[in-house]
C-alpha cells in the first residue's frame, strides 16, 4: 500500500511539474457546419490584414511585446516572433520579410507559456498565413485558416493568384507581377 502511494505520489509531482513549466491556455474556433470552403476562405481573407505564403527563416524571442496572458502576471517574459520570407500575397501589399508576433512567451525563470490558439511554426516549412492586426503586430492563430503550404491546395485555388512581395516597404502594388506558378516547398 505504501508503495502505490509513493507511487501516486510521484505522478502527481510530475505532473504539476509539466504543467508549472509551460501553461497552456485553452482555444476554441467557431465555425458553422453549413459553411462552404469557399465561404471559410472568404471569411480567412476578410478578418485578415494580410494574406501571404511564405517560408519561416527563423525566430526570436523580443521583450515588449503586450500579451493579454502575461500582463496580469506581473512577471519579466519575452514574446516568440516568427520570420517569414514572403513569396506570394493576396492581400496587404506583403513585403519580402515579415515577422509575426505569436502567443509563446519565455519567462525570466525558465517557465513560460502558450494558448491553445497560438499556430506552432516549424522552421524551413512553407504555410499559407492569414495574419490580422497593425503592420508592425500582426499574428496569426490556429483558427485563422494558416496552414501548411503543402494542404493549401483547395484554399489556392479559391484564392486565385497571388502576387510577388514587394521589393521596398514604399513600392506600389502596380510594380508587383502577378504569380504564373504555384510555390513549391
Amino acid at each position: 500500500m505504501f508503495h502505490q502511494n509513493k507511487q501516486k505520489t510521484v505522478v502527481s509531482v510530475v505532473i504539476c511539474l509539466l504543467l508549472s513549466a509551460i501553461k497552456v491556455f485553452a482555444c476554441g474556433c467557431a465555425q458553422s457546419s453549413t459553411a462552404t470552403l469557399e465561404d471559410v476562405v472568404k471569411y480567412s481573407v476578410k478578418n485578415s490584414t494580410m494574406v501571404f505564403a511564405g517560408k519561416v527563416v527563423g525566430f526570436e524571442y523580443r521583450k515588449g511585446i503586450p500579451n493579454e496572458h502575461m500582463q496580469s502576471r506581473h512577471v519579466d517574459y519575452e514574446t516568440k516572433v516568427v520570420r517569414f520570407q514572403v513569396e506570394w500575397w493576396w492581400k496587404g501589399e506583403t513585403p519580402r520579410e515579415i515577422f509575426l508576433i505569436t502567443d509563446e512567451t519565455r519567462n525570466a525563470d525558465g517557465t513560460g507559456s502558450n494558448s491553445g490558439c497560438n499556430y506552432n511554426f516549424k522552421e524551413a516549412e512553407s504555410y499559407l498565413v492569414f495574419a490580422y492586426g497593425k503592420e508592425n503586430e500582426l499574428r496569426t492563430d490556429s483558427c485563422s485558416g494558416t496552414q501548411p503550404w503543402n494542404t493549401a491546395i483547395e484554399y489556392l485555388k479559391i484564392l486565385g493568384e497571388g502576387k510577388e512581395p514587394l521589393k521596398k516597404k514604399d513600392e506600389s502594388n502596380k510594380s508587383s507581377r502577378v504569380r504564373q506558378k504555384h510555390l513549391v516547398s
